[in-house]
């Protein structure tokens, strides 16, 4: 049978929103690549409180997305949503950079809040660039993924030095900066290139009447109780308003406009299987999000980061070893973009079930290095900074199968009222892994290494089984769309 016709050059867009997340992502991993030295070491904090908070944030970063996601979609555009998602940004990096603990957690919401405007919402603008079922995709949203790595890249080779030195001040100051640049490149660019993407919607709730948004309002207390460590409390809370509000909708009756009107079965199906994979992905993202904590540590404490040239010897900043992942997208991205193009005109593309298996098994061939790193570590002597070389290689393997891939994937599967939203939701499972990354992570010392990777081999490798028995239904729910 005659294939059908792949387009293979990308929307001119996608550059200009390559250019913007670049920078935002620089921004962030700036940040992110010293924020656990900076707690530990200048502000100090035991390791296990400094993990605990780490994993916090980082998951509230995420789970801000499904504000960002919704008032996108109803109220504000992409467009609006992504330039106060970077202000927020900007500013949250500058507060930072006065380095008390009050100041911390007041830059940390301001963080928090600004991902979750910019986050899912370029991402759903990067979605508008295709139909459906556009093979490219895939692949821009892989050449999308690379922006985020350029900037992850170069973030932490810029304030490594600095931080080192304690000058933490500078650090999160061109962090800031980073985001400013960012942000005026969208601004700028948006006529030329976007015009149109991410306009806010036609028709809005009158916004005090809004019972969705008095949901999140409610919610609000509910976070800062989660912040507080107060987790089945606020679990509990969250489930009965989820439930409050779930009645509420089934009593109320509604004036059916597009925006309300109600889901198809195959729509309910498409969205159930979003659910389903980003309940997978919880388990990959974290044994993935190590690198922020444990894998730093392990950098810092057991690694041998001394290089020897010419009779000169130099120790590498334990941080940079967060550049390598960055690295490695941007070397094999292109490659992983152009493999599923060229399995795509052949029809022998993998599913986007089969990729986050895929990225599973990988994930776990990346921990077992370093479970083999930590069987060869002996007495005080520190082990090769290969080991965390190759390791970094093999989570790049296993992130380009899932990540780019799982963004793509809701974009192709919510229905288009929902798009940020559902972006969102995909982010809540990266909540859900952050959090349990950095309370895992606190173990790290407190058990033994050989015990704390060995987890983070099996635990992949028996979801993987799972999602292979589940592979035939959530195919069957996609209804076609690969």
């Amino acid at each position: 049978m005659e294939q059908p016709v792949v387009k293979t050059k990308q929307p001119t867009g996608l550059w200009l929103l390559f250019l913007t997340e670049m920078w935002e992502r620089f921004s962030y991993y700036a940040m992110r690549g010293i924020l656990i030295f900076y707690m530990i070491y200048l502000l100090k904090m035991g390791n296990t409180q400094a993990s605990n908070i780490y994993g916090t944030f980082t998951s509230l970063v995420y789970l801000s997305t499904l504000l960002g996601g919704f008032l996108a979609d109803r109220y504000l555009g992409q467009k609006w949503a992504t330039i106060w998602g970077g202000l927020m940004l900007a500013s949250g990096m500058f507060v930072m950079s006065v380095p008390t603990e009050s100041f911390l957690y007041i830059a940390m919401g301001l963080i928090i809040l600004g991902n979750g405007f910019f986050k899912p919402n370029v991402v759903a603008i990067v979605g508008q660039l295709y139909e459906k079922n556009d093979a490219r995709r895939d692949g821009g949203f892989t050449i999308f993924y690379m922006s985020v790595n350029i900037g992850a890249f170069f973030g932490p080779l810029m304030v490594g030095h600095l931080a080192e030195a304690g000058n933490y001040t500078a650090a999160f100051g061109i962090a800031g900066a980073g985001m400013i640049i960012g942000l005026l490149t969208f601004v700028l660019g948006y006529k030329k290139f976007l015009n149109g993407k991410g306009a806010a919607p036609a028709e809005k709730p009158v916004f005090y009447k809004d019972p969705a948004l008095w949901a999140i309002v409610l919610a609000i207390p509910m976070v800062a109780l989660y912040m507080k460590g107060h987790h089945t409390a606020s679990y509990i809370s969250f489930a009965v308003l989820a439930a409050a509000y779930y009645l509420y909708n089934k009593k109320v009756k509604r004036v059916k406009t597009q925006n309300t009107a109600p889901l198809t079965t195959q729509e309910k199906q498409q969205i159930a299987v979003i659910g389903i994979l980003a309940f997978f992905s919880i388990f990959f993202w974290a044994a993935f999000e190590q690198a922020g904590a444990a894998l730093n540590l392990f950098a810092y404490e057991y690694t041998d980061r001394v290089i020897s040239l010419f009779g000169h010897s130099w120790e590498i900043p334990a941080n940079w070893f967060q550049s390598l992942n960055p690295l490695y997208v941007v070397i094999f991205a292109p490659l992983f973009s152009k493999l599923w193009i060229d399995l795509a005109k052949k029809g022998k593309e993998p599913s986007t079930p089969a990729k986050f298996m895929i990225s599973l098994w990988l994930i776990a061939a990346a921990f077992g290095i370093m479970l083999a790193g930590a069987f060869a570590l002996v007495g005080n002597a520190k082990i090769s900074l290969f080991y965390l070389a190759f390791t970094y290689l093999f989570q790049t393997f296993s992130e380009l199968c899932i990540s780019p891939v799982g963004k793509s994937m809701v974009t192709k599967l919510a229905p288009a009222r929902y798009v940020s939203l559902l972006i969102g939701i995909w982010y809540l499972s990266n909540a859900v892994a952050n959090k349990l990354a950095g309370v895992y992570s606190g173990y790290f010392q407190k058990i033994s290494n050989e015990q704390f990777f060995l987890w983070l081999v099996l635990v992949p490798l028996a979801v993987s089984g799972v999602l292979m028995l589940s592979m035939k239904k959530i195919k069957a729910w996609m209804h076609g769309i690969h």
